[in-house]
């Protein structure tokens, strides 16, 4: 599974000056290292949750439906990233790498749940990939909103606080780029009612 935002990469959620303020830095001396940490403490709350942010266009692409994201039916799919706005198209590939355009007649999306889904409708099915490998791509749009104002504020607040973890900590240049390896436990309490429950 691979995940591709299509296009510009949208805004951070914190701006440099909320996350300066937090901190309680006064000057331009370390800007450079505390963007780092925003980025990385963004995409670090990305992942901890399955949710986009700040709305923007995606591409995931698959080698096959995902048994663990169908439903106990295998009508419904839920899509890589929350909170799903809308799906583009969805293409499979067959063994000669053409793409396959599935017609959005035979199926309808729920933005509704949560996570997402894509819903076979009756009597169509998930159509089979002929490509074993990155056979199948969904092109969608996720996220809150265009600015931070839609994020929950307790995921503004984690990513905050993940950047204060990484600007305190010793190894200022290696945090930046990996972020803590284990979440502080008062992040992982602001997160944990954000978490992914799969179909």
């Amino acid at each position: 599974m691979a995940l591709q935002t299509l296009g510009a990469s949208p805004a951070a959620p914190v701006s440099l000056s909320d996350a300066k303020a937090w901190l309680r830095i006064g000057h331009a001396g370390e800007d450079s290292l505390v963007e780092t940490l925003i980025t990385s403490a963004t995409a670090r709350v990305e992942a901890e949750t399955g949710r986009a942010l700040i709305i923007r266009q995606l591409r995931e692409t698959l080698d096959g439906w995902l048994v663990r994201r169908l439903s106990g039916c295998g009508s419904a799919f839920a899509v890589g990233l929350s909170p799903l706005v809308s799906v583009e198209e969805i293409r499979t590939f067959d063994r000669q790498h053409e793409a396959i355009i599935w017609d959005a007649e035979e199926y309808r999306v729920d933005v509704n749940a949560d996570p997402g889904r894509i819903i076979a409708r009756a009597p169509f099915a998930f159509p089979r990939p002929g490509r074993l490998a990155a056979g199948i791509e969904i092109d969608f749009t996720a996220g809150y909103g265009e600015t931070a104002d839609a994020v929950p504020p307790a995921l503004i607040e984690a990513i905050l606080r993940l950047v204060a973890e990484g600007y305190a900590g010793a190894e200022r240049a290696e945090r930046a780029m990996r972020g803590p390896a284990r979440l502080p436990e008062d992040v992982d309490a602001l997160l944990r009612p954000f978490r992914q429950v799969r179909l």
